[in-house]
């Protein structure tokens, strides 16, 4: 994994959950590989948390991990929005339903209150930080 992100484990109930107390020291061990379903065959590392066990992959940091529509470019969102256009013609635009629109745009207003994006504006992608 990058080594520029912070990780934790993902089980609350693992010491290593809390990431002020994870400290510099590797508590985590590869644990194979999975390909998903939309990432035209890409395979995407697996990791074991030596403590609890608790397994997650190298997207789970990633601000983005969860998401479905991964197509949908978020400064492109993000400028429309500051222009003025309402949710449902965002929706229109990027062809998906006004609860993703909602969504995106409470995502990065939480990312940006955080101080959690940066955006790479050069290629048009928000990246966590």
């Amino acid at each position: 994994m990058p080594n520029d992100v912070k990780r934790f484990c993902p089980n609350p109930k693992c010491p290593n959950h809390d990431i002020h107390q994870v400290g510099e020291t590797r508590w985590y061990s590869p644990h194979g590989w999975y390909h998903c379903q939309s990432g035209a065959g890409k395979p995407i590392r697996r990791f074991r948390c030596d403590t609890c066990g608790k397994t997650f992959s190298e997207t789970y940091f990633s601000r983005s991990w969860h998401l479905q529509r991964r197509d949908i470019d978020e400064i492109e969102l993000l400028f429309d929005w500051c222009r003025g256009l309402s949710v449902a013609q965002l929706a229109k635009t990027f062809g998906c339903s006004p609860r993703t629109i909602e969504n995106r745009i409470v995502r990065m207003q939480r990312l940006a209150q955080n101080h959690d994006i940066v955006f790479d504006v050069a290629y048009g992608n928000p990246m966590g930080v």
